[in-house]
């Protein structure tokens, strides 16, 4: 069967790729790998009334997503063999999407004791992270850049100074700013989840160009929102890191187009539609994001012209492998055929109610968006996003 796009024509067989030739320029499709999530929450186990390792697996699915790497800030915490096994065990799936565990940094998500990276890494953690609760120990942290470089481990820091309310930047860019002293002094490596102030961003940005080990990821809603689009006590808004001013925002999207910030993360973090709809200030943060990542940066980057398609698709897939040193399903003859379909020129509305993630609630209801994946090839399966029919081929 032949698969024709803009930038790639494909035939496969059996689920192989037989042959791969150049695109029709005319055509209003695009395939690329699927793509690479190195931050989103799953709830499960303990939180299954907000989202299950099933749910948010098909939701991630209709995003376009081969591999999601989730957070451990599960009920119990993801700390220990028991719950990681339970999570690997438990995130087999009909479409081959990738599930790969991130374990907590310490225990208990506290700034303490140490987890066993390398035990854990042995049994199938693929990064360790407090993502939402920060370690403010110094000394704690030296510790763990040291034992992560022995070990050889993707870390990941959720830069918090809770010396300040969560709406001063400062919380931020104090934090990356100790951080990366820590780096520095240490040698280590390290990864900044969802930044968000352009304070953060010009100290990774000198930080890399000092030649340390620095590497960053942003969410959609950090480009798309500030807190200025907060027109209500709306607990739809409500994020952690919380949105920013509009110079943040500018500063997150020259971030990405300079290289900066190398990653596109999702932070998919569900809550329940009753949790969602409270006020602002007793709502739960967290955004739902797998099914309106692609499109909300297509659409506020690539058709802005601050990132080509390529260099997207760099942010959605290549970057995160090499940062994370996973393998994906390249797309190359020979190979398992394994990619998506997307329509540049489809435009839709936003609406919760079709989402496949448990919480329907989202802060871009209504909103139209351009670009989306329309169809995902696995192996000799092609499954159609806008109708949920499965092809044979």
């Amino acid at each position: 069967m032949e698969f024709t796009a803009k930038n790639l024509r494909i035939n496969i067989s059996n689920g192989i790729i037989t042959d791969i030739q150049p695109g029709d320029s005319d055509s209003s499709l695009y395939i690329s790998p699927r793509f690479i999530d190195l931050h989103c929450h799953l709830r499960e186990p303990g939180g299954e009334n907000k989202e299950t390792l099933k749910s948010g697996i098909e939701s991630a699915f209709y995003g376009g997503y081969g591999t999601i790497f989730t957070m451990p800030n599960t009920n119990p915490v993801c700390d220990n063999p028991d719950t990681l096994n339970y999570i690997l065990s438990n995130s087999k799936n009909q479409y081959s999407i990738i599930v790969k565990p991130i374990c907590a940094i310490t225990s208990g998500l506290s700034s303490e004791n140490i987890t066993d990276f390398a035990g854990l890494k042995k049994l199938g953690a693929c990064g360790f992270s407090n993502d939402g609760k920060p370690i403010e120990n110094m000394e704690v942290l030296k510790k763990v850049l040291i034992k992560a470089k022995q070990s050889d481990v993707f870390l990941v820091s959720h830069a918090e100074n809770t010396s300040y309310p969560p709406q001063d930047s400062h919380s931020e860019w104090t934090a990356v700013k100790r951080e990366i002293d820590i780096v520095r002094e240490t040698g280590g490596k390290l990864h900044f989840a969802h930044i968000s102030t352009k304070e953060s961003i010009e100290l990774i940005r000198q930080a890399k160009q000092e030649g340390l080990h620095i590497t960053a990821e942003t969410a959609p809603h950090y480009f798309t929102f500030s807190r200025e689009d907060i027109t209500s006590d709306d607990g739809r808004f409500k994020m952690n890191p919380p949105l920013r001013s509009p110079e943040d925002v500018e500063a997150v999207k020259a971030g990405l187009k300079d290289g900066t910030i190398d990653i596109i993360a999702t932070d998919h973090a569900p809550h329940t539609r009753g949790e969602k709809l409270l006020d602002y200030d007793i709502a739960p943060p967290g955004i739902t994001g797998f099914e309106t990542a692609f499109s909300l940066a297509f659409t506020n980057l690539v058709r802005t012209d601050y990132l080509t398609m390529e260099e997207l698709i760099d942010k959605f897939v290549y970057n995160p492998a090499k940062i994370a040193g996973v393998k994906f399903h390249s797309i190359e003859k020979g190979g398992i055929a394994e990619f998506n379909i997307i329509d540049l020129n489809k435009k839709y509305t936003v609406l919760g109610t079709k989402f496949k993630t448990k919480c329907k609630i989202t802060p871009y209801e209504g909103i139209e968006l351009a670009g989306k994946v329309i169809s995902v090839v696995v192996g000799n399966k092609v499954y159609n996003l806008e109708n949920g029919e499965t092809e044979w081929v």
